[in-house]
Parts: structure tokens; C-alpha cells; sequence
């Protein structure tokens, strides 16, 4: 994670040692770090005859550091028992050719009976980053964070042009590129199912509660033991309940917020808020948000929360009393966590929100931003508030010619 080249001798020892997992861990850190310094003791340990040998994580970092010399060394694991390991060496059979047998091998695995199989699929073609790779990545069953990540990745390629791809023409690209963009608002938005696998053939749970045969208390409890479910679609069940039925039921969803612990019952919680957009709800969506130091497990409900401060009516009756409030906390979101999911979360707040106090946290925040998605997301945020702020500004004047 620091990727500090000057670690790289002490590293490289670790691969001397009979401890297979430790073998695996500085693998892991050597893909991370992409110095021809490791390249010779990749090679060696290549060849070297060690029981259980980590060769998914070493086909994966001899693909990072480009060593095509070796490809029919490589070309045996295609037919590997372990179909990790077959998409590893697709990966670096696509990344070398570029023919799209191997690409259309990573993606078939995308369909597999094994939930881990599925999402090693989907993290080898972030790697690739091919725009060919996204609508597939985008219709399978992998959880949403997967495909957050997955299409981050593959449009921060594009965007670099440093992706494998067919030959797409300049307006085309742009089209596709927009397209994902707009992708990515939805994941970002919609990621309250984190690391759940979408369950997509399941039938939803059942939704159908007569609420006048139910206590306030019975209520909750059947919509809550949903939310603490395993399953995507229980958990969606739950939320609609909460939506359809909280104004019958006169629920005070802040409170129960503010009162539960359960942190799947939060995240629920805040979904429902969210759909709602109520501006007294502002207060629990900016206690979600935290602060720097809050549990990185706690992301989806950090970006959901960021998000929905701009889907609120701020129009509405105790809302601009929030604003400066709100401004101020999405301000620092987006520049201050390294979580990169919640900066964009916060850039999609402010282009709902508007106004020159939006405008100008943009314009900062574009000007320090060096991740080429999140700088690209902020380029269009300016643009559309911008012009929005144009357009008020037009209607405003003509209303007062008339």
C-alpha cells in the first residue's frame, strides 16, 4: 500500500523463506509497486519447485511487470485445475496479444457456480481495464462494490489510454466513456449492498404486510430482520417496506437511526432516508459520512449518505436553514478521505446542490485532484452547475423584463 520501491531488498528476501503465504503477501506488494528491480527474482521463483507456490499472485505480478518473455512458461496454467489460476494466465495472455479469446475466457468465468471464482474474474479484467469488459462486468452477479471498482478501473485506463482495446473512434469513445460515467453515478448512489453478492435469480422476499394487523413494534421487527438478512433482495424488501409503510406507521426514522447500533439496520436506515429525501434528514446523513478516521468497512454507507445530501429538495421547509452545514461537510469529503468513492460521492452532492458555494469547491477540489476519473466526474460536475447557474441566471433577468 505505501509502494516504496526502497523496500524492495527486504521484500525479495521474503521469497528465499518456506513460508508459502508470506510468498503470497510480498507478490501481492510487488504488482502494487511495478519496479524491474523484482522482475529477475520473479523469473527465479518461477521456477523454483515449491509445494502449494502462490501461482495466481505470480502470474498476476509477472503480468504487471510485462515479462512476455516467459509466456510459454505460462501458457500450461490455461489448463489449469484452478480457474483462478486460468484466468490469471488469460490476463497475461490478453495483456501480451490482445486477442479477445482470452478476454472472452476471463469473461465466461464471470458466470461461474463459485462466488470466488466470479469476483477473481472480475478484479483481472479491472486489471486489463478494456472497455469490452464493462457491460459484461456490469450484467453479472458480482457484488457492487466489485463493480464499482471494476469500472473505476477501466475508465481510469481509458481515460490514460493505457487500456488493450478495439479501435473505436474519438466521438464513439466519448460516448462510451459517458455512458460509464453514468454507470458509476448509479454504483456510487445505489451501493448500499457493499459486498453482498446480488442474487439476481432469487426471489425477492416477501412484501406484502397488511399494516393494520401490525403493531409499530412488529413492524420494525419484520422490516429490520430483513435488513439484517444475507440476501440482496431481503434486504431491498426491507427497505421498500420502510418507504411504503413509515408515514402509516408514523415512524420516526431519525431516531431510530440515531438509537440503533446494528449497522446493517443503519445502512438500511439511511437507504430509506435517502429514497425519502427529507431535509430533516440531513443530520443523520452527515453523522454517516463521520470523519477521516471513521471504519473503512462503513464505505458504502459513508458514499450512500454523501450522495443523498444532494438528492434532498433543499426548497423545502427547513432546508436552506442546512445548507452552510451541508456545504461545509461535503467540502471536506471531497478532498479529505483517501476513499475515493466518497469524494465522487460527494461531487455528485454538490452538482444536485448547486450554487456558487458548489461551484467553487469544485473548481478546488479539480485543481488538486489527480485521479483522472474523479478529475474527469468533477470537469462535468462544473460544467453542468455551471451552465445550470447560466440558465437560472437568464430566467431570472427575463422574469424581470416582463
Amino acid at each position: 500500500m505505501i509502494k516504496d520501491s526502497c523496500c524492495l531488498p527486504e521484500l525479495l528476501k521474503t521469497l528465499e523463506t518456506d513460508d508459502v503465504q508470506l510468498h503470497e503477501a510480498t507478490l501481492r506488494a510487488l504488482i502494487e509497486i511495478k519496479s524491474d528491480q523484482s522482475t529477475y527474482s520473479l523469473l527465479s521463483y518461477l521456477e523454483r519447485n515449491i509445494e502449494n507456490k502462490p501461482i495466481e499472485a505470480l502470474i498476476e505480478a509477472l503480468t504487471e511487470h510485462r515479462a512476455w518473455q516467459i509466456s510459454e512458461k505460462i501458457r500450461p496454467f490455461l489448463s489449469s485445475e484452478s480457474e483462478r489460476v486460468v484466468s490469471s494466465a488469460a490476463t497475461f495472455f490478453f495483456s501480451c496479444t490482445g486477442e479477445m479469446i482470452y478476454l472472452d475466457k476471463i469473461i465466461s468465468l464471470l458466470d461461474h457456480h463459485n462466488r470466488f471464482v466470479m469476483q477473481s474474474a472480475a478484479f483481472d479484467l479491472a486489471r486489463i481495464g478494456t472497455i469490452e469488459a464493462a457491460k459484461p462486468i456490469l450484467k453479472s452477479k458480482v457484488p457492487n462494490n466489485i463493480k464499482m471498482f471494476a469500472i473505476k478501473s477501466i475508465l481510469s485506463k481509458s481515460l490514460k489510454g493505457e487500456s488493450k482495446t478495439m479501435s473505436t473512434p474519438q466521438p464513439e469513445q466519448k460516448s462510451i466513456h459517458n455512458s460509464l460515467f453514468q454507470k458509476l453515478d448509479n454504483l456510487v448512489r445505489q451501493n448500499f449492498s457493499g459486498n453482498l453478492l446480488i442474487d439476481q435469480d432469487e426471489q425477492s422476499a416477501d412484501n406484502q404486510i397488511e399494516g393494520e394487523q401490525l403493531t409499530q413494534d412488529e413492524f420494525l421487527a419484520d422490516a429490520f430482520k430483513n435488513l439484517r438478512a444475507p440476501s440482496l433482495a431481503s434486504r431491498e424488501a426491507g427497505i421498500e417496506k420502510l418507504i411504503l409503510s413509515a408515514d402509516s406507521f408514523k415512524i420516526n426514522l431519525l431516531d431510530l437511526y440515531f438509537s440503533e447500533s446494528d449497522q446493517d439496520i443503519k445502512m438500511g436506515l439511511i437507504k430509506v432516508m435517502a429514497v425519502l429525501r427529507r431535509p430533516l434528514y440531513a443530520k443523520a446523513f452527515i453523522d454517516a459520512i463521520g470523519v477521516e478516521i471513521g471504519n473503512h468497512c462503513q464505505g458504502s454507507i459513508r458514499r450512500v449518505a454523501a450522495c443523498a445530501l444532494g438528492e434532498i429538495k433543499w426548497s423545502d421547509k427547513g432546508g436552506s436553514e442546512a445548507l452552510p452545514a451541508i456545504i461545509k461537510k461535503l467540502g471536506w469529503t471531497l478532498q479529505s478521505p483517501e476513499d475515493w468513492g466518497l469524494r465522487y460521492g460527494a461531487c455528485l452532492a454538490l452538482e444536485g446542490i448547486g450554487g456558487a458555494s458548489s461551484i467553487e469547491l469544485l473548481i478546488k477540489a479539480k485543481t488538486k485532484e489527480i485521479d483522472p476519473v474523479l478529475s474527469t466526474r468533477l470537469e462535468k460536475a462544473l460544467l453542468k452547475t455551471n451552465n445550470r447557474s447560466s440558465n437560472h441566471s437568464v430566467g431570472k433577468k427575463n422574469t424581470a423584463v416582463r
